[in-house]
């Protein structure tokens, strides 16, 4: 078993590195963008943090 989850994990982590830079029908990637403007990155992520936060503590609270 254990086994069979090094695979998939290993896959998954290669198709992950292939679908971030692959590159764009005008040159550029996922990872290019990352790294011309990661406070940009930073801050979706951030608020998509707080808005899950909101949401599972509205659902606690009902």
């Amino acid at each position: 078993m254990g086994t069979i989850k090094t695979f998939l994990l290993g896959a998954g982590t290669a198709y992950a590195i292939y679908f971030i830079t692959r590159r764009r029908i005008d040159g550029t990637s996922i990872l290019d963008e990352l790294l011309d403007n990661p406070s940009l990155f930073m801050n979706k992520a951030k608020d998509y943090a707080i808005a899950e936060i909101v949401h599972t503590v509205k659902q606690k609270l009902r």
